[in-house]
């Protein structure tokens, strides 16, 4: 391809274009309804560990309440007994996905070159929440309307049956711009260790409030893009 700027002319434009092997590779690894390339297995054999010689650690019971936090947080694949509203969601996404340092922009969980390029959606069957695809805003500490989907429209992405049951779906998704202009192949990455930190948060923040919540890999991307066709959807999560 031929390049002009105002000092030469290129004949050939050779800069690969550096998103291709994660377009690639995220196509490849889609589940959905009809066929997927995914192909899910019942483990035949458990890890194994060679002994070898080392430092004996010593363990001890838990004494203080983040020790007790950590020790008690599990995937609990059905909604807690206990109601769950509005500001529990406000709660959860502020201290678990949130800015915490207003001054500095920081949020509360670390991010590749501090670009935080991770976009949370949610759909949320409570009372008082409109039949939309929310996405939360950080910078407003705010749920914006983004798409008209029904309640059972967005359950439709979650594989699991019983996971429909949550109340609150949240959706972590990319569009990648921000990373794959820094860091280039290595985005894919970095950006899923993003989410991983995010994830354990709110999983942790919704342990210490009493809200069961479970991780998701198991859902139909190309039913989140009927609403949402611009970002790529890589996890998710529900809570209750």
């Amino acid at each position: 391809m031929m390049r002009n700027n105002m000092n030469s002319t290129v004949l050939w434009d050779t800069e690969v274009d550096r998103s291709l092997l994660r377009r690639t590779f995220h196509s490849k690894t889609i589940s959905r309804k009809d066929y997927t390339s995914v192909q899910i297995k019942k483990v035949k054999t458990k890890k194994k560990w060679e002994t070898k010689p080392g430092i004996f650690l010593h363990k001890r019971a838990p004494q203080n309440d983040i020790e007790k936090l950590l020790v008690n947080r599990r995937t609990r694949r059905y909604p807690s007994n206990r109601e769950i509203n509005i500001q529990d969601i406000s709660e959860i996404l502020q201290f678990a996905a949130g800015i915490t340092d207003e001054k500095n922009k920081y949020f509360s969980y670390p991010s590749p070159g501090a670009l935080y390029p991770c976009t949370l959606f949610l759909s949320i069957n409570l009372a008082g929440f409109k039949e939309k695809i929310y996405r939360y805003n950080p910078y407003k500490h705010q749920l914006e309307e983004y798409a008209d989907a029904s309640i059972r429209s967005a359950d439709s992405i979650i594989i699991d049956i019983n996971l429909k049951k949550f109340p609150v779906k949240i959706f972590f998704t990319s569009d990648y711009q921000l990373l794959e202009e820094k860091y280039g192949e290595l985005s894919y990455r970095l950006l899923n260790q993003e989410i991983g930190h995010i994830a354990q948060n709110i999983s942790l923040y919704s342990e210490f409030v009493g809200l069961n919540t479970t991780c998701i890999g198991g859902f139909y991307e190309e039913e989140f893009k009927r609403y949402i066709p611009e970002y790529d959807l890589l996890y998710a999560m529900v809570v209750g």
